[in-house]
């Protein structure tokens, strides 16, 4: 599925994709597009990273063998029952 935008750009950056479009013989949807893609795949990237720094549990993701299928998905949640029934004393 496509959807149609209408966006207003300044006249030195329609100039820019123009000439990078002629110069990759594609039109300037396409070169938009390719731009678009590249700078949302450099966003995504850098909120990946942002999530590793922010957990410093996920660098440990698939280093560990466990019977507990849902470790990396929940592992707040089960750092959190153990320290609650730790600070309970049914340890």
């Amino acid at each position: 599925m496509t959807r149609t935008f209408t966006i207003d750009i300044p006249d030195d950056l329609e100039q820019v994709l123009t000439a990078q479009a002629e110069r990759l013989n594609k039109t300037l949807e396409e070169v938009v597009l390719q731009v678009l893609s590249q700078q949302f795949a450099i966003l995504t990237e850098e909120h990946s990273e942002q999530i590793v720094e922010s957990d410093p549990l996920i660098r440990l993701f698939g280093s560990l063998n466990t019977d507990v299928p849902d470790l990396a998905e929940n592992h707040d949640s089960y750092i959190g029952e153990a320290l609650y029934r730790e600070l309970k004393g049914d340890e």
